[in-house]
């Protein structure tokens, strides 16, 4: 069961590990760990053989396999595999029983669902990140929640004449914009906390909240009012509103927003407001959220 539960996410983590790998080669290259290929870009040898000591037990039923096994199936010398095997356990991917054996643990499967949550949620957020586009003319963003930055994963660029900066894998500190406090907002209180100790709030403009307890205080307001405001916060002259995305276990995994100038903008501020609050609990509710009982009263009204 086990086994066929991580190949369902092998393409996704393998992705991930590709793109690590190709970091990885730029880090070492210059260590001669790296080769260079006909095409003039460089790979790391041993992280295609992980590849294919994952690949290999992603497609059995993963039984758990010896050091021996695993040199001989995958066509590596024993001291090679050995050394991967035990890398890879410490990574996290891999455990080993009393017998010796290796065997997958589950985070290929966590892992490769972060991704596939990920592409759920832009492919069900995009009709209303058009939506609100074509609505109002300015930049739409969808952000998603990482350890303590958000990022950037889709963007809808404005048709005014002023363009906000910002593109597909951007990254921005939580309390720096109103997609990221409208996640932080939702965070339990420890990692709200942590993220402030980690980070020490850095300033992106003389606007930005640089206070834990101010924080604290904003982001109550945020949830009190289901949305956060962006008052020239990210960058000099800019304003925005975001709302939160929920899942179906109530969790937020990201936000939607608006940005634009502040004259742009402030003459349509409850307009905004509403439809971005709008979008966003549609995308959630697409998403399986199932918003309080009172939290529904208030929006009907």
């Amino acid at each position: 069961m086990l086994g066929h539960c991580v190949a369902r996410c092998g393409r996704c983590i393998t992705e991930i590990l590709r793109t690590w790998s190709c970091t990885m080669g730029e880090r070492v290259k210059q260590k001669g760990e790296a080769r260079k290929t006909r095409s003039g870009v460089y790979t790391v040898p041993a992280v295609k053989k992980a590849f294919i000591i994952l690949e290999m037990m992603m497609s059995s039923h993963n039984r758990g396999y010896t050091i021996s096994e695993v040199a001989r199936l995958c066509n590596l010398p024993v001291s090679t595999a050995n050394v991967l095997l035990y890398t890879l356990r410490e990574c996290g991917y891999l455990e080993r029983a009393e017998k010796g054996t290796f065997s997958l643990t589950m985070k290929l499967f966590t892992e490769g669902n972060k991704l596939i949550r990920q592409v759920a949620l832009c492919d069900t957020a995009f009709p209303e990140l058009e939506r609100l586009a074509k609505l109002t003319d300015h930049t739409i963003s969808l952000a998603i929640p990482d350890k303590y930055e958000l990022i950037y994963v889709r963007i809808i660029q404005g048709r005014g004449d002023i363009q906000v900066q910002a593109h597909v894998g951007q990254r921005r500190y939580f309390h720096q914009a109103a997609t990221g406090k409208a996640m932080l907002a939702f965070f339990p209180e420890e990692r709200t906390k942590e993220f402030a100790d980690a980070t020490g709030l850095p300033a992106a403009t003389e606007h930005t909240i640089t206070s834990y307890r101010s924080l604290s205080r904003e982001l109550k307001r945020i949830r009190i009012q289901g949305y956060a405001i962006d008052n020239e916060e990210s960058g000099n002259s800019l304003w925005g509103v975001a709302g939160p995305i929920f899942d179906y276990h109530a969790n937020v995994v990201g936000a939607l927003g608006i940005a634009g100038t502040v004259l742009a903008l402030k003459e349509n501020t409850k307009f905004l407001i509403q439809e971005t609050h709008k979008s966003a609990q549609k995308v959630s509710r697409s998403l399986g959220y199932e918003p309080p009982i009172l939290t529904r009263l208030a929006i009907r009204s």
